[in-house]
């Protein structure tokens, strides 16, 4: 099973999950992110907290918008816009859901409050991916309506 996090090309927040996903999951599971529109260059903010983190960031480039989920792929979006937004990855998903986190970098351009938020956000988004690693372990007993009901309870979690 893939774990698919979608936000904005250059939004730091589906490359912070990824790269915190892939370094805390099992091999059995892997992340993969894809920017909504186009990619942009990662955020140099975001690169040097994974790294200060010891975690590395994988791809630096995120799929792109013609990347179509696969069957049995679970599509995290990380906007914070509306929940009536559509996600271009929503549509003939099987399970989709809606992790919505402000974007730090986005909101303090020339701020240095900046930092802080991105901390937050990294460890938001890393509380998050601990609790749904083991809901993602083989043999887990859970069906794909509960494993959607746990996904948007974690949507909600902040630690």
């Amino acid at each position: 099973m893939d774990i698919l996090f979608v936000g904005k090309g250059g939004d730091c927040r589906p490359l912070l999950a990824a790269a915190i996903f892939n370094h805390l999951a099992p091999c059995h599971c892997k992340a993969r992110r894809i920017a909504c529109d186009r990619d942009e260059p990662p955020s140099p903010a975001a690169l040097a907290l994974l790294e200060r983190q010891g975690i590395r960031p994988g791809p630096t480039t995120a799929e792109t918008p013609s990347a179509a989920p696969r069957a049995g792929d679970v599509v995290v979006s990380l906007c914070s816009t509306h929940v009536d937004h559509p996600c271009p990855h929503h549509a003939g998903t099987p399970l989709h859901v809606r992790w919505a986190v402000q974007d730090p970098l986005r909101r303090h351009l020339f701020a240095r409050r900046a930092d802080g938020e991105l901390l937050d956000v990294y460890h938001i988004l890393r509380a998050r991916i601990e609790r749904l690693l083991p809901l993602l372990q083989p043999g887990s007993a859970l069906d794909r309506a509960h494993l959607e009901s746990e996904l948007h309870r974690l949507g909600r979690f902040l630690p």
